[in-house]
């Protein structure tokens, strides 16, 4: 069995199980919810490596400094985990903090951006006659 249909099988059996607990206490459906996503995202997690790896080995054959490829993503990194932040608060009734956590995601993700931002002015500067 591949991993696709391992994830969606442990995905749809923690759906029925949140959504048949609903029915009889709230919030245990919500924390069984709120558990398999997390057994989800660090799942993922453990398999980006190779990705990560990939990545890098790109941005080495195209001359791209190592900080400049880390930094990118170290930016795609907290882009997904600011995503399921904002997912489990919205699964947990809490839209008004998950969009809180979306915009403080943005500010921080423009904040670590600076660097390379800065770099590219510094570049287009030498540019210029």
């Amino acid at each position: 069995m591949t991993e696709e249909m391992r994830v969606a099988g442990f995905a749809v059996l923690a759906a029925l199980a949140a959504f048949t607990l609903r029915a009889a206490h709230r919030q245990a459906g919500a924390a069984v919810a709120l558990a398999a996503g997390v057994m989800l995202f660090f799942f993922a997690v453990t398999r980006v490596r190779s990705a990560v790896e990939a990545i890098e080995a790109m941005a080495g054959q195209a001359g791209v400094g190592q900080d400049t490829a880390r930094l990118l993503l170290k930016l795609l990194g907290m882009a997904y985990v600011t995503e399921f932040a904002c997912q489990v608060c919205r699964d947990a009734g809490e839209e008004g903090l998950g969009d809180k956590a979306a915009l403080c995601g943005k500010m921080l993700l423009m904040l670590e951006t600076l660097p390379l931002i800065r770099e590219i002015g510094r570049l287009a500067l030498s540019l210029t006659p």
